[in-house]
């Protein structure tokens, strides 16, 4: 047996097991999302074309090139979100939005509250949630990292997330390579992940990710905006984290429910601020995965 992933059963899951090339999981919540070793930092290098520094950046594109994770490993090839369904958020006003950085050439620049997309404002109705999952899929579907859900919210959010293409594991068995990467402002908030079938039904087990990491060798940036979407002085930094697919209990999903966790561990808070990148680290199917 693997003796990473014996560790982290150890630790978390205590009831999965490994037989020949199957793994067999019961389906439990676990905190995690510790790829690259689980250190104080991730590799992960873009492309800045306003700017030669990354820093000043901040109001315009921050393109993702590669990712290199602990073993060496490097990945250029992602995979953005196609499609957006089943918004969740019956939150206050102001609280919920989708920015862009305001000087940005790809994706849709500005900033974008859910209450206003019915053109009301007063309050948050179905049509501003449906209109907001394509907001989010204008931040999502690019690789301009410098766009994102914007949550300043403690009242649960959530939405389905569909990619252009399945995201396949490398590997049945945990380990160093992400096949997700989870970006979030500030770095200091949980959001809990979950692969969805074609029915809607969850596969594997949710994973809470709250371990983020200062990305390197440039840091991001992006820009702060007022409650009306004036740019501000300050800047927020953008943290980063792998999820390998095999910490969801899945080999592969194409569909995933980001939403905000039930509650945060030490010094995290339960407002998610997220934009999530696909990683092509394989294009054949993995080895099967069997769940209780």
């Amino acid at each position: 047996m693997n003796r990473r992933i014996t560790d982290h059963i150890n630790g978390t899951l205590v009831t999965a097991c490994v037989m020949g090339t199957t793994i067999v999981f019961s389906s439990q919540t676990i905190g995690s999302g510790g790829c690259n070793g689980g250190g104080s930092s991730i590799e992960i290098h873009v492309e800045t074309p306003c700017c030669g520094s990354v820093y000043d950046a901040r109001d315009s594109d921050v393109l993702i090139r590669s990712v290199v994770w602990d073993d060496g490993s490097e990945f250029d090839q992602f995979i953005y979100a196609s499609d957006v369904t089943e918004v969740e958020y019956e939150g206050s006003n102001n609280r919920i939005r989708v920015i862009t950085a305001h000087e940005s050439d790809v994706g849709d620049p500005g900033v974008f509250n859910i209450q206003d997309e019915d053109g009301d404002g007063s309050n948050i109705s179905s049509e501003d949630r449906d209109s907001f999952a394509d907001r989010i899929l204008n931040a999502w579907n690019h690789d301009n990292i410098n766009a994102y859900i914007h949550n300043r919210s403690r009242d649960r959010f959530s939405c389905i997330v569909e990619y252009e293409e399945t995201i396949r594991d490398n590997s049945p068995l945990q380990d160093d390579i992400g096949e997700l990467i989870v970006f979030e402002v500030s770095g200091n908030s949980w959001v809990k992940i979950e692969a969805i079938d074609e029915d809607g039904s969850v596969m594997g087990n949710a994973v809470t990710i709250g371990n983020y990491q200062h990305v390197y060798p440039d840091r991001i940036y992006t820009r702060k905006y007022s409650n009306t979407g004036t740019p501000l002085c300050s800047s927020f930094e953008v943290f980063a984290v792998g999820l390998d697919l095999s910490e969801l209990g899945v080999s592969e999903a194409r569909r995933f429910r980001f939403s905000s966790a039930e509650q945060a561990n030490g010094n995290g808070n339960l407002k998610p601020s997220i934009r999530v990148v696909g990683v092509r680290t394989s294009t054949v199917p993995t080895a099967a995965m069997v769940f209780d």
